[in-house]
């Protein structure tokens, strides 16, 4: 669907009153009171036929000709049209009333409320928006060509549209108007009839072209070339990305966009793109700037964030995103960056490029490690770099296709499209073919078909790409948290292939919490491993409604996706939503849960899992049955280590890849660590474990998570 279809804005009241006035008596219009539904449809003929020669005072263009070049609304049956908007024709003719004569935003949303139309992101969104401001504080000069509704429209149809060359290079002149100027408003953007208005730029020559950096077929004025227009990011044919602050010339940086040469941290361009040239590091937030909502993926008519530099005293669902693991935490980086660089007039390409480069093993590492949009790549006949089957968690568009369709995806990744980033090729079976340099975050639109409703799409059922005995594993009660069961639901378990990396990938945080269905561990035979509903009950919280991830995580809706937070070293010091934890952890009684006893529990988590690991290394002190140090090198042989202490080597990752395992499931996570150190002490599971007196001195709080008497270091399988 496309933009105009989506978000059909109120049509143009200065244009609408030259409308009323040139065919009859409004004074009728405005003492008769009609329901416009009502009343009969006589279709757009006659209202052609008698509005024709109305123009727009502010551009002289025919509202007519307008609404027939843009309008949605246009030659579409079924009370459309003209009437759509305005309500029933049949009581006008020309000079009697007719419901609607200026129909605002709220008359858009009777129609585009999410139901009968695509939802509108509502009026009051729009009006307490930032684009809205009745005095502008810009007047004059080239500011009033993004600042003002007169000056936006003017130098969009005139051609002044463009980066810092344009704009105020003085290579071209900006149009003449001796008028008021006045704020934005929804006819700064939407023609009569709700379509995007059209804009001009200059090419090289100073010839008018069509401003089209999207690139889109037609040059069709699509919503990624209309927000661009003064959110500057390529230039008019998408050819070049205005961001490389390359030189300056009069002191004005020719490569900038826009006109905010010394605010450069402020500009669209230096958050929402991924410099092809760096390969594998994210630099800001693709945008599918060749689909139908590139901006509204993630912003509707509001579209504030609070993510400006200097903003960060104003919380929002975009800060809290852009600062979560989820978004490589980039926003953190690029306020790093502009603190580095105020107000820079000369911003070389590195500088730029710091703002949000974030390198594969810091905190983009999930995003930026490989070229995730890579499938099979074929060099000589010989299958290379496939990626396909890890797009579903690592892309937007892979986690998109697979919450749309859990029971069809094809898990090759060969069902995915990404074609909105530089370069990409989709492989082939006979061609060599080369990824995109470019990645995907997690962006809104990866998870919602609807961001700005914050309609999730899908919230029944979340499939995961191994088995158990042969069955597909699917989770059908999480409700709300079933996109992130799809991720964190771990990628092997007990039964998969040996691996020198944890069976269960990174982060299976669902994994655990439903690990009587994925039985993420390795389980030791004959050891009882289902969970004892007195004493778990963490994935059954908000059962098909929130679930428990977003009950935990997402307490106050924050996209933080914190669940607790933590000082400069890592300790706890506050539990995100305390008050779900009280529900069952009752406030003084024997399981209540505090910052200090959560602490304890990380610990005692960490260090159990440490005496594990140094039993798996064979080191003095903790000497395994085998007299054997398991590693990378020796992990495979099945002869030199047995499945059991297989087994240990993956049960003692558990706290590297899923380092929170002590909460989703404490129980699950305790045995599974007891049973390990158990087996590797005398390769005999008789149920009990002897820390020696150097453990318990070493590793107190893990003597106390164990239950490990404090005289024999004794402790009993949990």
């Amino acid at each position: 669907m496309s933009f105009k279809k989506l978000s059909i804005m109120m049509l143009s009241a200065v244009s609408l009153a030259a409308f009323l006035g040139g065919c009859g008596s409004s004074s009728k219009e405005g003492t008769v009171s009609l329901t416009g539904d009502s009343v009969a449809s006589v279709g757009d003929t006659a209202c052609v036929q008698c509005h024709s020669a109305v123009v727009e005072p502010l551009t002289g263009e025919s509202i007519i000709t307008q609404y027939q070049n843009s309008s949605p609304h246009k030659d579409v049956n079924g009370g459309n049209g003209c009437e759509a908007c305005h309500g029933g024709g049949a009581q006008h003719n020309g000079v009697g009333p007719i419901a609607y004569p200026n129909p605002d935003a709220n008359r858009c949303a009777s129609c585009h409320d999410g139901i009968t139309a695509q939802a509108t992101n509502s009026n009051t969104a729009f009006v307490t928006s930032n684009h809205v401001d009745g005095t502008p504080s810009h007047t004059s000069g080239v500011c009033v060509r993004c600042h003002t509704h007169e000056g936006a429209v003017l130098s969009n149809k005139s051609g002044f549209t463009g980066d810092s060359t344009v704009i105020s290079g003085g290579t071209f002149i900006a149009p003449a108007y001796t008028g008021a100027y006045t704020g934005f408003k929804c006819e700064t953007c939407h023609d009569h009839g709700g379509g995007l208005r059209n804009i001009l730029a200059k090419d090289t020559l100073g010839r008018d072209v069509a401003w089209n950096p999207s690139k889109a077929s037609g040059n069709k004025n699509n919503q990624f070339n209309l927000c661009t227009s003064c959110h500057t990011m390529y230039n008019y044919n998408g050819a070049t990305l205005l961001a490389n602050g390359a030189a300056t010339v009069n002191s004005v940086l020719t490569g900038t966009v826009g006109y905010h040469a010394t605010s450069w941290y402020r500009t669209v361009a230096t958050t929402h793109y991924d410099s092809p040239s760096t390969a594998g590091t994210i630099e800001g937030y693709n945008l599918r700037m060749n689909g139908s909502n590139p901006c509204f993926d993630c912003h509707g008519h509001e579209a504030k964030t609070g993510t400006r530099y200097g903003n960060t005293t104003t919380p929002s669902i975009y800060t809290d995103w852009s600062q979560s693991g989820h978004a490589g935490k980039l926003l953190a980086l690029k306020y790093a960056a502009a603190t580095a660089n105020p107000n820079t007039t000369a911003l070389p390409n590195a500088q730029v490029n710091a703002v949000l480069a974030a390198g594969s093993t810091t905190t983009d590492g999930a995003w930026a490690h490989y070229d995730w949009d890579a499938t099979t790549t074929v060099t000589a006949g010989v299958a290379t770099s496939n990626r396909g089957a890890c797009q579903k968690c690592h892309t937007s568009t892979g986690i998109q296709n697979m919450l749309n369709n859990p029971d069809t995806y094809d898990n090759t990744g060969a069902g995915n499209d990404f074609s909105h980033l530089s370069g990409w090729k989709k492989a082939t079976a006979t061609a060599s073919t080369v990824p995109s340099p470019q990645n995907e975050l997690l962006y809104c639109w990866g998870c919602h078909s609807n961001a700005g409703k914050g309609t999730l799409r899908n919230t029944t059922k979340a499939v995961l790409d191994f088995t158990y005995q042969g069955q597909p594993i699917a989770i059908t009660n999480a409700g709300k948290s079933t996109a992130c069961v799809v991720c964190h639901g771990g990628r092997g378990n007990v039964e998969s292939p040996r691996s020198s990396r944890f069976q269960g990938h990174h982060a299976p945080t669902a994994g655990f919490m439903y690990n009587e269905k994925t039985h993420m561990g390795y389980e030791y035979a004959g050891k009882d491993y289902t969970n004892a509903t007195t004493h778990f009950q963490h994935d059954t919280i908000g059962a098909n409604e929130a679930g428990p991830c977003a009950s935990c995580h997402m307490g106050s809706k924050s996209h933080s996706f914190a669940a607790v937070t933590e000082d400069s070293l890592g300790a706890i010091t506050a539990i995100t939503n305390q008050a779900l934890c009280n529900t069952c952890h009752t406030v003084g009684g024997a399981y209540e849960m505090t910052i200090t006893k959560l602490e304890e529990e990380k610990i005692g988590f960490g260090q159990a899992s440490t005496i594990l690991n140094n039993y798996v290394s064979n080191l003095a002190g903790y000497v395994n049955y085998l007299n054997l140090a398991i590693g990378s090198g020796n992990y495979s042989d099945t002869v030199a280590v047995p499945d059991n202490a297989y087994g240990a080597y993956q049960n003692g990752k558990i706290s590297g890849d899923e380092p929170s395992a002590y909460v989703h499931n404490r129980i699950y996570a305790k045995r599974l660590i007891f049973d390990s150190i158990d087996w590797m002490d005398n390769g005999v599971p008789n149920g009990s474990i002897t820390l020696s007196a150097t453990m318990l001195t070493t590793y107190p709080e893990a003597a106390a998570w164990l239950k490990a008497d404090a005289t024999t270091g004794i402790a009993a399988r949990p």
